[in-house]
């Protein structure tokens, strides 16, 4: 293959597992398969369900159902243009089982619907690893390629974090490139002993973020953060720099989008600073609504504590506010700061509130220096689109290919 030629033509698997189905419109496991697509002749995409997956109901009923589910549905199969969805129903396993035997289960419901070969086999999460040694081994996966979302030994329960680091190692044996989601993500898999790798980061939907820049609305200046309201996250640096900072503008707010864990820490924080009337907290909102939030906003924050799991992420926030138009606050180092740096559309400082505050005041009280780096962010923005991210992976798995 002396030169790359798109779409390239063969089969292709990519086993997204359950996030392809799980109700997260951000997920890569939903975007990265279909902004693939276009650039291969044909790819089967696989997506796991749960044993039940209905709206709640008893524990019998649940059994009822998705033993029917196990006997009538164990894999559906759709076709839509070159791709051929095929959702698998998992088997309801406690935990302990669950880590070590869903992945063979997968495979056997699997294997009657799968073509005898793809060209390659494209593999995420760090728990199917069992999944793709079986498909490398049958040769079913003539190559294989790891889709690295997550550090994911940093979330998971410390029981299960040997077993999942050694899923994560065995991917990287099997595999023939590490397709990351992060610079630091990328060096730790070269370490590991990864044959070739890549960053394929998490990416931005540009036109549907770029109508909150388009569509400003009047709003007093707001700080806003987008997404799961948990105390990783660092949302309580901007509630405590609220007073100081609005010294010197009277009428700043922070905009709280999103549920979770600390939301209900959070608003006691508010209440005990006094600055009750300066904080807007809107719960969870649908996905779709998020640009609308933004539009009126002024600046985006992603001020995470700095931990194991954060340090390997790859913060899809941050460029949705780039491409809302919005600079970018964020902290904890990793692959955040590394897009502060090369965008310069955001300050990248360190987890404190009195550096938060030196931050926002030179961008809220200067005109010039904040549309300086709103179009840096929108730049920036413009060039990290899913399909972008699709090409970028289509031309690795032609890298593979290649004699």
């Amino acid at each position: 293959m002396s030169e790359t030629r798109l779409p390239l033509p063969g089969k292709y698997l990519f086993v997204a597992g359950i996030n392809l189905t799980v109700q997260k419109l951000n997920s890569p496991g939903q975007r990265l398969p279909y902004a693939l697509a276009p650039y291969v002749e044909q790819m089967d995409l696989v997506g796991y369900v749960n044993f039940y997956g209905g709206p709640p109901t008893s524990k019998f009923n649940k059994l009822a159902k998705g033993a029917t589910h196990l006997l009538s549905d164990r894999v559906s199969v759709t076709q839509e243009d070159n791709v051929r969805r095929l959702i698998a129903r998992r088997l309801p396993l406690p935990r302990s089982l669950d880590v070590k035997m869903q992945s063979r289960w997968i495979y056997q419901i699997l294997k009657g619907h799968l073509a005898r070969k793809y060209d390659v086999v494209i593999v995420a999460h760090a728990e199917n690893a069992p999944l793709a040694k079986l498909l490398k081994n049958s040769g079913i996966a003539q190559h294989l390629i790891y889709n690295d979302w997550d550090y994911y030994p940093g979330y998971v329960e410390a029981e299960y974090r040997d077993l999942v680091a050694g899923y994560e190692q065995l991917h990287v044996d099997l595999a023939d490139g590490v397709a990351s989601v992060s610079r630091p993500l990328q060096e730790l898999r070269t370490q590991q002993g990864a044959k070739r790798t890549i960053v394929i980061p998490n990416a931005v939907e540009f036109e549907k973020f770029n109508r909150a820049y388009q569509n400003r609305r009047p709003h007093p200046p707001t700080l806003i953060y987008c997404g799961s309201v948990d105390a990783r996250w660092g949302i309580d640096l901007a509630i405590r720099a609220l007073l100081t900072l609005r010294q010197q503008i009277p009428d700043l707010r922070v905009m709280v989008v999103g549920g979770g864990p600390a939301e209900d820490e959070l608003q006691a924080l508010v209440k005990e600073i006094g600055v009750s009337e300066s904080v807007v907290f809107t719960g969870a909102v649908p996905y779709e609504q998020l640009p609308d939030m933004m539009a009126e906003a002024d600046i985006g924050l992603a001020t995470s504590r700095q931990d194991e799991f954060r340090k390997y992420a790859s913060p899809m926030k941050i460029t949705e506010y780039m491409a809302a138009g919005l600079p970018v606050i964020a902290s904890g180092g990793g692959e955040a700061e590394q897009m502060i740096q090369e965008s310069r559309g955001g300050v990248h400082i360190e987890y404190d509130t009195d550096a938060l505050i030196q931050a926002v005041l030179p961008l809220l009280q200067n005109r010039t220096q904040l549309e300086t780096m709103q179009q840096a962010a929108l730049d920036y923005a413009r060039s990290r689109t899913w399909d972008e991210m699709g090409k970028r992976l289509a031309l690795f798995m032609a890298e593979i290919l290649r004699p």
